[in-house]
């Protein structure tokens, strides 16, 4: 099996070498209309603290227990990333959206933000 070329990230600065936010928009359908949900990349202080804050740690007979929500990280990274949107952004608004939606978005999201090199098989 061949290995595959690792894709190298292409970091935007502006002046003074600040990072640049990087945004695009996801084509949704509302009411039967195209709509846009615009989103950008979050940083890695915003995407680890959210993760950090999702992830509890319990002590059980001298062993670390490690619990994840990965269900609130979508919930709350969707909430983070969405910058413009035909509806309620904020996590309760993302908590009401149909789970097809809210999938089909954090898919976009992961894939413009953090893409990866493996195949699915």
């Amino acid at each position: 099996m061949e290995e595959e070329e690792r894709q190298v990230p292409d970091l935007r600065l502006g002046d003074k070498q600040q990072v640049r936010e990087q945004k695009i928009e996801i084509p949704l359908k509302i009411n039967g209309k195209d709509a846009k949900v615009e989103i950008k990349k979050l940083s890695t202080g915003e995407r680890n603290k959210i993760r950090s804050d999702c992830t509890k740690t319990k002590i059980l007979g001298g062993q670390p227990n490690i619990t994840v929500n990965d269900s609130e990280i979508q919930e709350r990274i969707l909430a983070a990333c969405i910058v413009t949107a035909p509806f309620d952004s904020s996590l309760n608004g993302i908590k009401l959206l149909p789970a097809e939606v809210s999938d089909y978005l954090f898919e976009e999201y992961t894939e413009f933000a953090e893409p990866t090199d493996k195949k699915k098989d």
